[in-house]
């Protein structure tokens, strides 16, 4: 009865997977042959479990698909906030923009100061918020108060005291937007910093899909082989695998 039961949870987990991949199919966030080659994989694995193909057929693909539907989802959630980061990237590069060709510029000033605090760069939207109250302290009475309340706030953040460019290293000036080095803007960079690339999805796919194969296919040396060609199979297979990943990891984003 437990093993049924656990044959049921594979291939409600196997449904699960297989909806999941169709649906960021349709939104794009995979491609349809990524999707294809996923379903299989989970189609493979519950039919495995149902027959016990190999040993430890049932728990291996638990453990592959329970894991999947846990932990890509929330790569999934990592990339939308990443998406988000992009945009605020790309608004606060036209802040930047707009600042260098007018460094009194009220609402540049302002953007660079909001982009900056919304994603933890306190030191730097205090820096903004402050020019842009004196650049426009008559009609800056909010921002007057909001900077009250971040200059409280910076008072028990950690403080560095510089901007960090993320392209060459080097440490800049609070207000400074442009690194004096490379020549490149730090605020867009510092936004992007904390994210990675959306090609992550498409890895993590494709890590998935190639460790469950290989785990299952070594199982499988194991079941049916004995001795020495059971262990070079299982590590010939292992070695593949590994390579792939490698591989896969290392493609250009």
């Amino acid at each position: 009865m437990d093993a049924l039961f656990a044959i049921m949870v594979v291939w409600l987990l196997a449904a699960a997977w297989i909806f999941l991949l169709v649906n960021w199919s349709i939104t794009g966030d995979i491609s349809a042959g990524e999707a294809i080659v996923g379903s299989m994989l989970a189609l493979l694995l519950a039919f495995a479990s149902a027959q016990n193909r190999f040993p430890h057929a049932t728990l291996f693909s638990l453990v592959t698909l329970g894991g999947g539907a846990i932990v890509l989802p929330m790569a999934r959630a990592y990339l939308n906030r990443a998406a988000h980061a992009q945009m605020d990237a790309e608004i606060i590069e036209q802040a930047c923009h707009a600042y260098e060709f007018d460094p009194k510029n009220y609402g540049a000033l302002i953007h660079l100061a909001e982009v900056c605090y919304k994603h933890g760069l306190l030191e730097q939207a205090v820096c903004h918020l402050e020019r842009a109250v004196q650049t426009a302290p008559v009609m800056a009475a909010n921002e007057k108060r909001r900077l009250q309340m971040w200059q409280d706030e910076l008072m028990s953040h950690p403080k560095l005291g510089y901007t960090p460019c993320m392209h060459c290293g080097v440490r800049q000036p609070l207000g400074a937007v442009r690194c004096a080095r490379c020549h490149k803007l730090m605020l867009p960079l510092l936004v992007k910093g904390h994210w990675i690339p959306r090609q992550l999805a498409h890895r993590a796919i494709w890590v998935w899909t190639i460790a469950g194969s290989s785990g299952a296919l070594s199982l499988l040396w194991r079941e049916q082989l004995i001795g020495l060609n059971a262990l070079i199979a299982i590590l010939l297979t292992l070695s593949l695998a590994v390579g792939l990943i490698i591989w896969v990891l290392r493609q250009p984003s």
